[in-house]
């Protein structure tokens, strides 16, 4: 039987992250590295190294250091304007930048005293991950899974496909074949993409912690694993699996259908929420483990059936937030780590005989041939050249939000999508609705545009910009002055729009959790109440009523999917959870826990609803899928049908009784 190391997996050191003691016990996780510089820049996310140059990123920047002496990097440039970065990835003179709820940035850094942005790139969901190899980017977008998006021309990616492989983190890729670590499910999941147009799961494996980083080398694969065991049964430190998640897992991908687990080390007991990521990389007979409030390990798996620890350092503790800095990401220098330090610095820690560069093994990368042609007989579909969040309706005018495409304006009456006019705006376009004569549109970093359309002209009135941070979603409150905002990934605000061409802020509110997107419900209870989800903290009402401030109404505890939401019907809002649904009131908060929700045998329900009539549409962006179920009554709903769809279904609209479904990359359809 393999050697399966447990080494520390019961030490309770870092749980409520408030132990001041420095570093880690030696005897059991190494020596402690020396840390021999900083940078200076800063709080940082990630960092790579390609040739002789050291790329860091952090709050919106890319900085690029030189590497003569690799202890002492040299900062030559930075360039700003990057969103909210999460990892990096450089290849062939460009480097690759996800950024959250910002989508992925492509950087020309051929010449690294001169970076230039060369496009932002709109993500199917929030951009975690990146691996590039050949002309093919793979980005992790958590909920949704992985998108593979076609490179060759770095001012134009185009999008290809996605592969649903569960809460993607982060990934590496080597011949046709992705390694991902996949969060909340426990998993590394692995899939052939030798066919880039069409995605496929091999395998997934259960890991004994939250997935994130993986990197590929020979035969075996490794993990780095956080937050709690897969035993734990209770949500609490008294449970043994609480925390005892975070380590690192070699696995034998000789057949990457049937990983075969090698051997794994177990870190530092450890749960704190805020900033939850690991990263592991190889270099020769060591791996490198990045592990958040942890700090950095070298672990050597000369023999990856008996990994044992060689070294550690943690990072500065951080009295303000009370806990050590966390690791964001690191890079493998010669003879020493780039450590990002999310709440620090860029650091500089000494590795000598262990840390030497390595060129990643990518393998051969797939050709991308033809798109292939996959008409759907069900529905006509219109190609908006960009991603199709959502679509509002007027008369047999359709106003569609295409992302980096623009505001799409078409024609439904001919029985068909006939496209009128595209009107370009000044960021991705996520949302639209209309109320009265208005077209309001969320337009990312553009702001929410107030608009009117006539004598087939779009006439721009008035913006609305809380800084850099995007606009997600707008939602008009019926018989009021104003709309509710989801700005940036976690902010709900009211804005008053009564005078369209001076749109004025009223409130904000941020919760625990974020939103990943559409998480406010359409429309207002009796034209007075309005609800949000954050996915941590639940629904959250808002007292919205015409001459007073907005007032907080209260909260109904429920940890939510992202997927999920609520719909307003008579006396309350339906609110999608946990495979059925809830009736919610406002000033009813009763604990959920002890709530079930109303269910449809064989049939759990996922997606945001929209109402027409007695019939409940629900589209789940994450699961591709569309269901219908007739809600006459609330008590015993009925089953009609569903169906799944390639592309991310935004909230489905009727036209004459034929659905229309924003559609994401695949399109704005209309049912034949």
């Amino acid at each position: 039987m393999n050697c399966i190391a447990l080494t520390g997996a019961l030490m309770l050191f870092g749980i409520g992250a408030e132990n001041t003691a420095p570093g880690h016990p030696e005897s059991l996780f190494g020596k402690t590295l020396e840390e021999i510089g900083r940078m200076g820049v800063g709080p940082s996310m990630d960092c790579a190294v390609d040739g002789n140059y050291l790329y860091s990123i952090g709050d919106g920047k890319l900085r690029i250091s030189r590497l003569d002496d690799p202890a002492r990097p040299a900062l030559v440039s930075t360039l700003t304007e990057l969103g909210n970065t999460r990892q990096i990835d450089v290849a062939k003179g460009i480097a690759y930048i996800t950024s959250r709820e910002d989508g992925l940035f492509l950087v020309d850094v051929s010449d690294p005293l001169k970076p230039a942005i060369l496009c932002q790139y709109d993500t199917i969901e929030l951009a975690t991950g990146i691996a590039v190899a050949g002309n093919l980017a793979y980005i992790a977008c958590r909920s949704i899974g992985v998108e593979l998006v076609d490179v060759a021309d770095p001012r134009k990616p185009r999008h290809l496909s996605s592969v649903r492989t569960g809460e993607a983190q982060s990934l590496a890729v080597r011949d046709g074949v992705l390694y991902v670590g996949v969060w909340g499910s426990r998993e590394l999941v692995v899939c052939d993409v030798g066919d880039p147009w069409s995605p496929r799961v091999l395998s997934k494996t259960p890991l004994d912690g939250f997935g994130d980083g993986v990197d590929v080398r020979g035969k075996y694969c490794f993990v780095a694993t956080g937050h709690h065991a897969r035993s734990l049964r209770k949500h609490d430190a008294s449970d043994p699996g609480f925390g005892a998640g975070h380590g690192l897992e070699c696995y034998d991908v000789s057949d990457p259908a049937k990983p075969v687990l090698v051997s794994r080390v177990k870190l530092p007991r450890l749960y704190s929420l805020g900033n939850d990521m690991w990263d592991v990389q190889v270099s020769g007979p060591y791996a490198f483990v990045g592990d958040t409030y942890n700090g950095v390990f070298a672990v050597e798996v000369s023999d990856p059936s008996r990994m044992r620890f060689a070294g550690h350092r943690q990072l500065d503790w951080v009295a303000a937030r009370k806990q050590f800095g966390f690791v964001g990401g690191f890079a493998i220098g010669k003879g020493c780590l780039y450590v990002a330090g999310g709440s620090t610095d860029l650091h500089v820690i000494a590795a000598a005989g262990m840390a030497v560069p390595q060129i990643r093994e990518t393998g051969w990368a797939p050709a991308i041939p033809p798109e292939p042609d996959s008409p759907d007989a069900r529905f006509h579909r219109y190609a908006a050249g960009g991603q199709v969040y959502a679509v509002a309706i007027s008369g047999s005018t359709a106003f569609a939000a295409a992302g980096a495409a623009g505001l799409h304006v078409l024609d439904l009456g001919g029985g068909g999508l006939a496209r009128r006019a595209v009107v370009e705006t000044g960021g991705f376009a996520l949302d639209v609705k209309i109320r009265g004569d208005l077209i309001l549109t969320a337009e990312g970093k553009g702001g929410l545009v107030i608009s009117r359309w006539q004598d087939d002209r779009m006439e721009f009135l008035g913006r609305y910009r809380d800084g850099n941070l995007p606009v997600k979603q707008v939602v008009p409150v019926p018989n009021s002055p104003y709309v509710l905002l989801q700005v940036g990934g976690s902010q709900m605000q009211v804005v008053d729009i009564s005078d369209p061409k001076r749109p004025n802020f009223v409130y904000r509110d941020k919760r625990t959790g974020l939103l990943y997107g559409y998480q406010i419900s359409e429309g207002a209870l009796e034209d007075r109440w309005g609800l949000c989800f954050w996915h941590v903290s639940g629904f959250h009402w808002y007292d919205l009523k015409t001459g007073g401030v907005p007032a907080y109404g209260g909260n109904f505890q429920l940890n939510m999917s992202p997927a999920d939401g609520a719909v307003f019907i008579d006396g309350g809002a339906l609110a999608i959870a946990r495979g059925g649904y809830f009736i919610l009131r406002p000033g009813e908060f009763a604990p959920a826990d002890g709530v079930k929700p109303l269910t449809l045998a064989g049939h759990p329900l996922s997606g945001k609803p929209s109402l027409y009539g007695k019939t409940l549409y629900l589209a789940d962006r994450f699961s591709g899928m569309v269901q219908v179920v007739d809600i006459e009554s609330l008590e015993k709903p009925s089953w009609r049908r569903s169906f799944e769809l390639p592309g991310n279904p935004g909230a489905v609209r009727e036209f004459r009784g034929k659905l229309v479904i924003p559609a994401g990359y695949q399109g704005l359809l209309l049912e034949k």
